[in-house]
């Protein structure tokens, strides 16, 4: 039976002397030389069937091709998650509507905005305006609404009209689903600045002026 030579394997970079390569993996030369050995040392009165060995070849390119799809996958979202990292970095100072109820004035005469979500159509909508105490300071009367988000804005000013003091205020969203006496708590969302981002493995997360930190996904809009 006449002699294969493996040198041209090496020749072409084919062969497993890869300093770079996973101990645990079967790369293409170390696949070729063992389809080889098996060629030379195989009975030659029982060589290998043809469809044998297609078999093991086509089994081959199909781990092969798995392999190059895992990582095709593994660099496109490493791509995805550079660009949203660099996208969230753009937002910084920006104000996004985010879910939560709580805002610190951080000057005189400022207003703060927010939305509640609608979960259906209603005659009145409202917003309640709480000190640090839990007293309602003000009361925004939004009236009817769809189904959806339903935005308002706070003058920072009390019930009386007077500019409320530098703090921490928390607010409450509320809607009638009947009669008149029938109400429900709405989800609540305010604009909030952001001041940073953070990336934890993998996960982008902002951190608001209020010295809270949200989720990327958080963000219902920008601006």
């Amino acid at each position: 039976m006449p002699t294969i030579n493996t040198d041209v394997l090496d020749k072409y970079q084919l062969g497993s002397n890869n300093k770079n390569k996973d101990p645990n993996q079967l790369l293409q030369g170390d696949f070729l030389k063992l389809m080889t050995t098996q060629l030379q040392n195989q009975d030659p009165m029982k060589p290998t069937d043809n469809g044998e060995f297609l078999g093991q070849m086509a089994q081959f390119s199909t781990v092969s091709g798995l392999n190059d799809l895992k990582e095709s996958f593994t660099s496109l979202a490493n791509s995805l998650q550079s660009n949203q990292t660099l996208l969230a970095a753009t937002l910084i100072d920006k104000k996004a509507l985010i879910p939560t109820n709580q805002a610190q004035t951080i000057a005189e005469g400022e207003k703060i905005s927010g939305a509640l979500a609608i979960p259906a159509s209603t005659s009145n909508a409202w917003v309640n305006v709480l000190d640090a105490a839990g007293n309602v300071i003000r009361k925004i009367e939004l009236g009817g609404a769809q189904e959806g988000l339903k935005d308002f804005t706070w003058d920072g000013k009390d019930k009386a009209g007077s500019e409320v003091a530098i703090g921490n205020y928390k607010f409450q969203g509320f809607f009638q689903t009947g009669g008149k006496d029938q109400t429900e708590e709405a989800s609540m969302y305010l604009n909030s600045t952001i001041n940073s981002i953070s990336l934890d493995q993998g996960q982008i997360s902002i951190n608001t002026q209020d010295g809270a930190t949200h989720g990327f996904s958080d963000i219902l809009r920008v601006g």
